[in-house]
């Protein structure tokens, strides 16, 4: 049975750490496109890298911090197994979409899953949106639908809204969805088991991961005849920094931050994603996707800046009287 604990994420100086590793995991996770590019080998086969690095990395550290014991004594639950198994499938699906879509479209549309994350933690975890949240959640989606064109503005036939895709970018753009949902169901059950340590989980989420795309592999071996040198280099590096590094500074996030927190900082990978493409690989924006872009740095960093004033608004406060509080 899943059962949320969520008792380690009040304080300033957890959510501080929650935002701090989050925003450095979305910059990280931005750069996949780039590696992913110059890699010639499938989307699948990239993740599963991903993972067995980001796994032995993982375990290294647990047997270097003396941590083996926890490891072995740490309880597996549902949230833990399926919450491994979702991000592994949702980041083998993404890899793909990168090499079949655009890069604004491929980290935009994987940006589906914290809205989903928020409203399914809203519900099973009765987790609150404040106003505040709430407001610049709805800035990041406004502006993600206007960098992917779903909405859009011409001075010849003014604001129009579409649900049709390209052609061209339809098998990529799907697989962005699909990475979306995925990664939504990470973010929430990532919200369980808050009392496992972060390297504890860390670990199991790269070995469920990669278990679940290995099992896939099974079925659909990945062909490695075009991998050269170059791609090897690209391929260890990906794996080493969005792999190890990015996801495992992803689960300390999750620990310490409400999961429409991790949405609004989250959104910032879309920016870095964005900004790779064009200035890379020659991707083109207009300047109302561009605007749509500006929205979601402004919401994400909106989030940050709010939590920051409310709990030093908080602590500024003087405290009751002791005749007022007790009960």
């Amino acid at each position: 049975m899943l059962t949320p604990n969520t008792s380690s994420n009040t304080s300033s100086n957890t959510k501080a750490l929650g935002y701090t590793t989050m925003l450095i995991s979305a910059t990280l996770m931005g750069c996949v496109g780039l590696f992913a590019r110059n890699i010639d080998t499938s989307g699948d086969m990239i993740a599963f890298t991903r993972f067995l690095v980001g796994a032995l990395g993982t375990l290294a550290i647990v047997l270097a911090s003396g941590k083996l014991i926890n490891l072995r004594g740490t309880r597996l639950s549902p949230a833990i197994i399926f919450g491994g198994i979702s991000l592994g499938l949702c980041l083998a699906a993404y890899v793909s979409s990168t090499k079949y879509t655009s890069l604004a479209n491929a980290v935009f549309l994987i940006y589906t899953g914290p809205l989903f994350s928020s409203i399914l933690a809203a519900v099973f975890l009765k987790e609150k949106v404040d106003k505040i949240t709430g407001c610049l959640l709805s800035l990041v989606f406004i502006g993600t639908l206007m960098i992917l064109g779903l909405v859009n503005y011409t001075p010849e036939t003014g604001l129009s809204v579409s649900l049709s895709f390209k052609a061209e970018n339809m098998v990529g753009d799907m697989l962005g969805l699909i990475a979306g949902f995925g990664y939504g169901l990470y973010l929430f059950l990532s919200r369980y088991r808050t009392d496992v340590t972060s390297e504890i989980r860390s670990f199991y989420n790269f070995l469920f991961g990669g278990l679940g795309i290995g099992a896939y592999l099974i079925f659909n071996p990945p062909s490695l005849a075009m991998m050269d040198g170059s791609s090897w280099v690209w391929l260890i590096a990906m794996a080493f920094f969005t792999g190890f590094a990015a996801l495992g500074l992803l689960a300390v996030a999750a620990r310490h931050l409400k999961a429409a927190e991790l949405a609004c900082v989250a959104y910032f990978e879309c920016a870095v994603g964005a900004g790779i493409g064009i200035m890379v690989f020659g991707e083109t924006m207009t300047a109302f996707q561009a605007f749509g872009g500006a929205m979601i740095i402004i919401g994400g960093v909106g989030q940050v800046v709010a939590s920051t004033v409310v709990q030093m608004w908080k602590k500024s406060r003087p405290s009751a009287p002791l005749s007022e509080t007790a009960v």
